[in-house]
């Protein structure tokens, strides 16, 4: 692990209010939105039929998808690879995963709809290579396969957005992706990439 890279994870304290804004800034995602996420409550459903079945499908995509981040993150801790400074933040983001899931899931349930459960078991490599990451044999090999999940994960809450109908889901859905682009921006600049290469997502 490059010394540049091992002082940017342990700089990195994502728990104060300082440097939350400061992540917010750099992901170019707005503060406010981004300080809501951990606390936000999706409300209680009030649509028509087709509005609350189109939501469910909206939020069953993206709740697979946080099975998968969750997942690829505890193949990436397992493989032994990574730095303590680089271990401490994809657990953390990890847990964030794990709360967008909770949330999403008992909101699938509010709605009357089913949760789609996690697979038995998640094969990291054709994951990593369906993004263009040809191994996992280094650690910047994780963060980059990290990385490239969190972004698409970004733009496919961007695109999911637009088919949203339930005020309190879209809310939510925004808060997810901002939360998203924080994670990507973060590891893009690990590995030495430009953090926000556009204005917008997608």
């Amino acid at each position: 692990m490059s010394a540049d890279r091992k002082n940017f994870f342990e700089s990195l304290d994502i728990q104060t209010r300082r440097s939350f804004l400061k992540l917010a800034a750099m992901a170019g995602v707005s503060s406010s939105v981004l300080l809501a996420g951990p606390s936000l409550s999706f409300g209680s459903p009030s649509l028509t039929a087709g509005g609350k079945d189109g939501d469910i499908k909206i939020m069953n995509i993206a709740l697979g998808l946080e099975h998968q981040a969750i997942a690829v993150y505890q193949v990436g801790a397992e493989t032994k690879l990574l730095s303590d400074a680089v271990l401490k933040v994809a657990v953390k983001f990890q847990d964030q995963h794990k709360q967008h899931r909770d949330a999403l899931a008992a909101t699938i349930k509010k709605f009357g709809g089913k949760p789609v459960e996690a697979q038995a078991k998640y094969d990291a490599g054709a994951i990593a290579k369906g993004v263009g990451v040809t191994q996992l044999a280094a650690e910047k090999d994780i963060i980059m396969l990290a990385a490239r999940l969190e972004e698409g994960a970004t733009k496919a809450y961007s695109g999911a957005i637009p088919g949203i109908e339930s005020k309190d889901v879209l809310k939510a859905a925004i808060s997810i992706m901002a939360d998203e682009a924080q994670h990507t921006a973060i590891l893009r600049s690990a590995l030495g990439e430009d953090p926000v290469p556009s204005a917008f997502v997608g």
